[in-house]
């Protein structure tokens, strides 16, 4: 399997593509900036198979209307308690960056602890709950790889201000990812650049 970074323009969020050269089907984590992501899924003559959700905040999901006006069959996978955060410009922040907006999650598929999702035949990506920047927070395992979205960003402190952010779960999940997983696990964070485990905690 193989991931594509892309850098947003909205507070510099990552969204990331898995992919399969000889598969024509594309997973999208934490959907940001529209035609970077459109452009890259047309040139490979790929499809969008599913959209997978770190956490609901705005800067993670501002191009899923888009994504799912052209790929209107791709699945949506989020955690259960990012419904209210989808469904509320101030709590999905989309209000006070000036570009409000909610997201439909009645057709959304909600994982929790421990879920697995199929992206294909040989490869499965499993579910960590990791809150504390916001109560949603999921992180995705797949192999070796963890996407934790804003759960753990390299060398910086977890944003846990926002309505549904805590302080000691953040704290929990970092002691929890670290004490789970080795040093080589390669980080892929909602913000900020890709780094092994060791590096993200590096001076």
């Amino acid at each position: 399997m193989k991931v594509k970074q892309f850098k947003n323009k909205v507070l510099s969020s990552n969204s990331y593509a898995l992919f399969l050269e000889e598969d024509n089907r594309v997973w999208i984590v934490d959907p940001g900036d529209y035609g970077p992501l459109i452009d890259w899924i047309k040139s490979k003559n790929k499809i969008l198979k599913g959209i997978l959700l770190t956490h609901a905040h705005a800067d993670h999901v501002y191009g899923m209307h888009d994504l799912i006006k052209d790929f209107p069959k791709a699945k949506k996978y989020s955690s259960l308690l990012s419904v209210e955060t989808l469904n509320s410009e101030r709590l999905n922040g989309s209000l006070y960056m000036e570009m409000p907006f909610t997201i439909d999650s009645d057709d959304f598929v909600f994982l929790s602890e421990g879920d697995e999702v199929r992206l294909w035949d040989n490869y499965s990506l499993k579910v960590l709950e990791t809150p504390g920047h916001n109560n949603d927070c999921l992180s995705f395992v797949i192999g070796s790889l963890l996407f934790t979205g804003d759960a753990l960003i390299p060398q910086k402190k977890v944003h846990t201000r926002s309505k549904r952010g805590d302080k000691n779960a953040a704290e929990n999940t970092i002691s929890r990812i670290r004490s789970t997983f080795s040093p080589d696990t390669v980080i892929y964070p909602g913000h900020g650049e890709i780094c092994t485990l060791l590096e993200c905690f590096s001076a």
